[in-house]
């Protein structure tokens, strides 16, 4: 969980993201983050997205990367990212809160059946 704590630690007591440390904890630059997210309004609504999904990623930068990739059927095919940037954060979390993208947020991987070419009997058969 590498950086994962340091989204808790994002908020400052003014309640302004700060900017470095939200950075940090997604591992992203600076100037990435305020790229994506260029007003306080924006951070706040990232924050709050990143912080529903987290504890189903891997890590916080597993957020980040869905945050910018997961196509939700449900708005059209928008990215989270897409649904911020168009003000509809308060949709969206209703719908993150809901759980249903949340079940399946990675497609499962997928199986290996493996049939060795060379099968020898054990010595002690």
């Amino acid at each position: 969980m590498r950086n994962g704590l340091l989204l808790d630690h994002c908020i400052e007591p003014g309640g302004d993201v700060n900017v470095g440390i939200f950075a940090r904890a997604l591992g992203v630059d600076t100037f990435e983050l305020m790229r994506t997210a260029p007003t306080q309004r924006h951070l706040k609504d990232l924050h709050a997205v990143i912080c529903l999904v987290r504890p189903w990623t891997w890590t916080a930068s597993d957020s980040w990367i869905w945050y910018h990739s997961k196509r939700l059927e449900r708005f059209g095919g928008r990215t989270p990212a897409m649904m911020v940037k168009e003000d509809r954060c308060a949709e969206l979390k209703d719908f993150l809160e809901a759980g249903e993208v949340l079940t399946r947020l990675w497609s499962p991987a997928l199986p290996i059946h493996y049939s060795p070419k060379d099968v020898r009997i054990a010595a002690n058969d």
